[in-house]
């Protein structure tokens, strides 16, 4: 019953984000996209069922790259291999392999039709705590009135040894 709740939560939550035709701001989608992540308890590569939770805020693009790094993660290694599959560990959506405890949106600037939403986040159980911001890129999508955001990338903004470089995008391919 909990999961169908949470299905359910998660369904009118993207048919209220992304049904939205009027004044629906990039950081709009951008929060709703973590709220949604957030609710759905994602911290990794997400499961077939997650994804349909998330992919009403993502470009088709960035929804392929996800499918096909869960299907990565979910091929059988070689006999005999001590590898890890790709992408077991840490959470994608964020620059902290552990993830984030909070999140606000920040600033939107736009470079032509790419919006581009500062999210600042921290993470409280880490000893010190740590705070960081990365980057959301959201594309157009869609016409007229029905034109609304959808997440193209997040782009990292790490400065720890540990942590995702570069972008979603570009880590979702290179493991």
């Amino acid at each position: 019953m909990w999961r169908t709740l949470v299905g359910a939560v998660l369904g009118a939550m993207a048919v209220t984000a992304c049904g939205k035709t009027t004044n629906v701001t990039p950081a709009d989608v951008a929060l709703q996209f973590y709220v949604t992540l957030e609710l759905g308890g994602v911290r990794e590569v997400p499961e077939p069922r997650a994804l349909i939770a998330i992919e009403p805020y993502l470009t088709p693009a960035l929804a392929g790259d996800l499918k096909a790094a869960r299907a990565r993660r979910d091929a059988p290694l070689p006999p005999g291999s001590t590898e890890k599959p790709p992408f077991t560990d840490g959470n994608p959506f964020s620059s902290l392999f552990e993830g984030h405890s909070t999140y606000r949106m920040g600033t939107t600037a736009m470079r032509g039709d790419t919006a581009l939403v500062t999210v600042s986040f921290s993470n409280i159980e880490q000893k010190p705590a740590v705070e960081w911001k990365d980057t959301v890129l959201l594309l157009p999508h869609g016409t007229g009135t029905s034109r609304s955001w959808r997440v193209a990338d997040i782009r990292y903004g790490s400065t720890w040894e540990f942590g995702y470089r570069g972008s979603l995008r570009g880590v979702l391919k290179a493991e």
